[in-house]
């Protein structure tokens, strides 16, 4: 259509062009090619347009990535039998996994007929690997630069006694659980960071960046590079002190108020409740430890019974979904540290 009305135009132009005079009839012949030409790059500008807006618009893809062999490293088993399946085989049930019945007041009965602290009867096997992968993932956050650790080392300060406290409770554990094996080495090498970290100088963090990979080659499934040969006995005083347990036990207080503030807070997190309340359990019965701090005195223990047998109820409430039960036995844990707080501070 666009070139017919050219055509056009050029016809017009040179009949107009002969009934002029000859010099007149050359200049418009003239202006109506330029006005032709004109048109036909007016065309030529349309028709190209209309093809690209017909051609379809080219996405620039994603390179595919490209991944090594250490990047697979601690995602899957090397060995599923050897370290996948380990433990007794949970029962079924509805509600939060659990490997051992707790029922409140079991807490007298502290050892089993082989004189070993029953520890299962306080916390499961996963809760102990659970907190120990969340702390690894803590450290790796805190234990990175000179600058940063100078300033933050109180943090590493606190993730380090916690293992020392955790692999305290796996040596002693009473049932097959992860990374027994290296329990005994991973707690004096954790001690001794914890130690070490007490200041933000170059030799502490040196010290504790590599306890830090020890423990990440550990957690991957590797093996543990121990600093030195541990103990035959533990020593609970020299474990952990009683200010870091304080610190979680305040930490663990908040995280279960604001789990169980609604039935359906509790019901969206249960297993964060569980998770929480059996930390509450072992760390209480910790306090009551051998040499520990006050572990002698009547009171104090009593306080911290309490607070262990709230912390069981917490947990078997979990397991039933029991909101009221599970309600009741945070706030109790509450009222045992409040009334310990103000007894001895």
């Amino acid at each position: 259509m666009y070139l017919l009305g050219a055509d056009f135009i050029i016809e017009v132009v040179i009949n107009l062009a002969e009934m002029q005079p000859a010099m007149n009839q050359k200049h418009t012949v003239i202006m109506g090619l330029i006005l032709a030409t004109l048109m036909s790059g007016v065309v030529a500008a349309v028709v190209v347009q209309e093809r690209k807006q017909r051609e379809p618009r080219k996405v620039k893809r994603v390179k595919r990535p490209q991944f090594t062999e250490r990047d697979w490293d601690g995602i899957y088993f090397e060995n599923l039998f050897e370290q996948g399946l380990v433990g007794a085989r949970p029962e079924p049930q509805v509600g939060p996994a659990k490997t051992v019945a707790v029922t409140p007041g079991e807490s007298d009965s502290e050892a089993d007929t082989s004189g070993k602290f029953v520890w299962s009867t306080y916390l499961a096997g996963s809760t102990l690997e659970d907190e120990v992968k969340t702390i690894q993932a803590q450290l790796a956050k805190d234990v990175t630069t000179p600058v940063k650790f100078k300033s933050e080392y109180a943090k590493a300060h606190q993730s380090f006694s916690l293992l020392s406290m955790i692999f305290a409770v796996i040596r002693e554990y009473d049932a097959d659980v992860r990374w027994k094996k290296f329990a005994p080495d991973a707690q004096i090498s954790f001690e001794r960071a914890a130690a070490n970290s007490r200041v933000g100088t170059i030799q502490a963090f040196e010290s504790c960046k590599r306890r830090n990979q020890d423990l990440t080659e550990m957690v991957r499934g590797g093996n543990f590079a121990a600093s030195e040969k541990a103990p035959e006995n533990l020593d609970w005083s020299m474990v952990v002190d009683r200010n870091p347990i304080m610190k979680r036990l305040e930490m663990s207080q908040a995280r279960l108020k604001e789990l169980t503030s609604s039935e359906n807070a509790f019901k969206k997190d249960t297993a964060k409740v569980y998770h929480e309340s059996q930390l509450v359990a072992a760390m209480a019965q910790v306090l009551m430890r051998e040499n520990m701090q006050d572990a002698e005195d009547d009171d104090y223990c009593s306080h911290s019974k309490l607070m262990c047998d709230s912390a069981l109820s917490a947990a078997k409430a979990c397991q039933t979904q029991n909101y009221d039960d599970v309600s009741k036995a945070v706030n109790t844990i509450g009222q045992s540290c409040s009334n310990c707080h103000d007894e001895w501070r």
